[in-house]
């Protein structure tokens, strides 16, 4: 079974494929995970190392959250990232999906000053809320009503504005990920764009949010599966896994 799925490995992959390129639809800048407009960040690392064996050259194309959905299913690129089940459905996607191979464990950020109490996703229906561009069609059907009932609710693209809102006092709660919440906020500390002393208190509401790989390739999918599920491969993204 093993030289069966080498003998594929080979034919799908003859000598001039190394010149071939493999174009990635990805997510604006979304650090630590994407930044420096694609060319480096933890989803970047991750899949130039499951596809380093295919000798494939990479392009990674930055396009607006939403935007990339409708790139893939136009032919524009031969992978997506950032794709899970509940996407793949909802927006009929064909392809071939890695499974969750990593996850973004999203909060609600609130200034402490103003000592908010929120215990489930219904609660900020009554707060202004600055979310990310996707998160209605992403969070499940409580997030959706809360979203759609909430008079103050927006999204944007830009996350590193979420948190300058938060931090300048337009919002009452921003919702993103943790990871993505702490580089910004230092990144914005460190530009003196606001104010490091504020103290800022967070809900976890949401749980974790998993993803993966959604390829027009299934030999490129099952070797990219195959090497992040190499042990040394498992220990490198530990963190970035559900």
């Amino acid at each position: 079974m093993l030289s069966l799925f080498f003998f594929t490995w080979i034919l799908a992959f003859p000598a001039c494929a190394q010149t071939k390129k493999l174009k990635i639809a990805i997510g604006d800048d979304l650090a630590p995970w994407i930044h420096n407009d694609g060319q480096s960040g933890i989803l970047i690392d991750m899949v130039k190392d499951c596809l380093k064996p295919t000798n494939y050259k990479l392009e990674f194309i930055s396009f607006p959250y939403a935007r990339r959905l409708t790139a893939y299913k136009m032919n524009e690129v031969d992978v997506v990232i950032d794709i899970n089940s509940i996407v793949i459905a909802s927006e009929s996607l064909n392809g071939f999906f890695t499974g969750n191979i990593y996850a973004y464990e999203n909060f609600a950020f609130s200034l402490s000053e103003n000592n908010f109490l929120v215990k489930s996703i219904p609660d900020l229906e009554r707060y202004s809320l600055l979310s990310w561009q996707g998160a209605i069609d992403r969070l499940g059907s409580e997030y959706e009503k809360m979203a759609k009932a909430n008079p103050k609710y927006l999204e944007t693209s830009r996350q590193n504005n979420q948190v300058r809102m938060l931090f300048k006092k337009r919002v009452d709660f921003i919702q993103l990920d943790y990871q993505i919440y702490n580089y910004y906020k230092a990144e914005l500390i460190q530009e003196n764009e606001i104010d490091a002393k504020l103290d800022v208190s967070s809900f976890a509401l949401f749980g974790k949010s998993s993803n993966g790989l959604l390829f027009k390739n299934e030999t490129l999918k099952d070797i990219c599966k195959s090497q992040l599920e190499e042990p040394m491969m498992k220990r490198k993204y530990k963190d970035v896994s559900p």
